[in-house]
């Protein structure tokens, strides 16, 4: 499903007391603020009924769809929305989608192309402006398969702009496979190309190739996230923090493989596979994207969400014992037993704790 930041409204099956959610896209024109106009409108709403979309919402389309919090992560395209509110009876909570992919690269690199252009260049005034640059202009910067080569450095190094900006280029190229809602989409020449302004310039995004888009990893990790109790740090602020924290975290695990990729043998490379001498890259892989998944466990700890999809949430709910829904894990994972890796090779996506047994 394509979208922007999504709401959950909560509903309450009567007689089985059953939760399911009515899913709406927040709009592009959606007013500053609306997470704290979300929480406001809870605070001041007495819900004698199920949770009903505000006024203000704009839900002439209805729901996109309707669905209980366990099966929220199956229905969200990979990389297509950042954050989710869900609105229940007492509040809002607020959420970041996590992609659990680390081997992005490859589509970074051969899916994507990324130009820059300054404002002056681009056709970007009057009632309909088209972003589209002139045709003798030159990018200012231009991100293609020559920035991945390896090593990675400049703006693909640790701490470059890619280990940031490639949210957004993979968020661009999802929502040009699936259907864009936001920026100006040229479909006519040999590729898609969605042009957005970027501050004082326009931003062209090309999707060159949707092969390797198809084999990005599809589980999701839901991260809540809150601003600091004494104000020091809006819900804005705390969004963007974890965004680039995340980010960071799977740049770090992305740059290994593409690094073994290319026969890297550098110490500090070293296989994250354990007691293998020669891994596959297959082993290689599933290895990395559990030491990514311990690393947002001892960053975040019972912040992630146990409705978390795939082998990644299921891990989750197998190493604390948390029903899937539920907001809360009932401890911070620690994978002290098993490793990540070893939990999600054996764990079926759809794992459900079992219910322990009274004691009378």
């Amino acid at each position: 499903m394509d979208s922007d930041a999504l709401v959950c409204f909560q509903q309450t099956r009567r007689g089985t007391g059953e939760r399911w959610y009515k899913v709406y896209r927040v709009g592009v024109d959606s007013p500053d603020g609306f997470a704290e106009r979300m929480g406001e409108y809870v605070r001041r709403t007495h819900f004698d009924g199920p949770v009903t979309a505000p006024h203000w919402f704009d839900t002439a389309g209805g729901p996109a769809m309707k669905c209980r919090l366990a099966e929220l992560g199956e229905k969200i395209v990979p990389f297509s929305t950042s954050d989710v509110f869900v609105v229940t009876h007492k509040e809002v909570r607020p959420l970041l989608a996590v992609p659990m992919a680390v081997d992005i690269v490859p589509a970074l690199a051969v899916g994507i192309r990324t130009r820059e252009y300054a404002g002056s260049d681009c056709d970007i005034d009057g009632d309909d402006p088209t972003l589209a640059p002139a045709t003798a202009a030159t990018p200012t910067r231009v991100a293609d398969a020559d920035v991945f080569d390896p090593p990675l450095s400049g703006a693909a190094a640790p701490g470059g702009r890619i280990e940031w900006f490639h949210l957004f280029a993979l968020q661009a190229a999802y929502r040009l496979a699936v259907g864009p809602r936001t920026g100006v989409v040229e479909t006519g020449g040999d590729h898609s190309t969605m042009r957005v302004r970027d501050g004082d310039g326009v931003l062209c995004l090309d999707l060159l190739d949707t092969a390797t888009l198809k084999r990005i990893d599809r589980d999701l990790l839901f991260l809540e996230y809150a601003p600091d109790d004494d104000g020091g740090r809006s819900l804005d602020e705390a969004l963007t923090l974890a965004l680039r924290d995340t980010a960071r975290l799977r740049w770090r695990y992305a740059s290994h493989l593409w690094h073994v990729r290319h026969g890297e043998t550098d110490r500090r490379l070293a296989s994250i596979a354990r007691n293998k001498t020669e891994p596959k890259y297959a082993d290689e892989r599933a290895a990395t994207r559990g030491k990514f998944l311990e690393a947002l466990c001892e960053e975040y700890g019972t912040s992630l969400a146990p409705f978390s999809t795939g082998v990644a949430g299921a891990a989750l709910r197998w190493e604390t014992g948390t029903r899937a829904d539920t907001f809360t894990l009932n401890e911070a994972p620690s994978f002290t037993h098993d490793s990540a890796a070893d939990v999600m090779d054996r764990v079926d996506p759809g794992y459900v704790p079992e219910k322990r047994k009274k004691r009378f």
